[in-house]
């Protein structure tokens, strides 16, 4: 959308112009290309969330699906490794920072990970990362992980992580 918006900006001084006709043309189907793209998105996410809250509605309870997405994002906020570089001094080239890959490559896969609320279950999936260094900052986490998602829902016992697949999984069952 933003896309298409500053497409729509550019084109206007275009617009009156005798010698810049085919560019008026080229920036115009280019901003009806990504404004149908942006109206197909939209239609596509709406729908889809109109999907999910009908089967909520049926099977489960539609308070869930909002706890599940606040969830969501506060564990990856709460993941996120927030040391990005280091600072390395060097007689040549004074202080230089360089980029921790790991952190960067953890943070990526922490991205990803969803919390599903339901009525008698929830499951926290965490991709594994790509690297065997990022992975053991998963495995030291675990225990931190566990606590954290245990006190976010203290209505469920929570299994060890199984890994499933690229995927570590947190399964929990409602206490009766």
């Amino acid at each position: 959308m933003l896309i298409s918006i500053l497409l729509r900006l550019g084109m206007n001084p275009l617009e009156n112009s005798i010698y810049f006709t085919s560019l008026f043309d080229f920036l115009n189907l280019l901003h009806f290309i990504s404004s149908s793209i942006s109206f197909l998105s939209l239609l596509l996410f709406f729908g889809l969330l109109g999907y999910e809250i009908k089967i909520r509605q049926s099977e489960d309870r539609i308070i869930n699906l909002f706890k599940s997405i606040i969830q969501t994002f506060s564990l990856r906020l709460f993941l996120i490794q927030r040391e990005h570089s280091e600072t390395v001094s060097t007689s040549e080239q004074g202080n230089v920072k360089r980029y921790n890959l790991i952190n960067r490559q953890f943070n990526k896969a922490i991205q990803k990970v969803v919390v599903d609320i339901r009525e008698e279950s929830t499951t926290l999936i965490i991709p594994v990362p790509k690297s065997q260094q990022a992975i053991r900052i998963l495995k030291d986490l675990e225990t931190i992980i566990s606590e954290e998602i245990s006190s976010r829902n203290p209505d469920y016992y929570f299994s060890r992580p199984e890994r499933k697949g690229m995927d570590f999984y947190f399964i929990g069952t409602r206490r009766k």
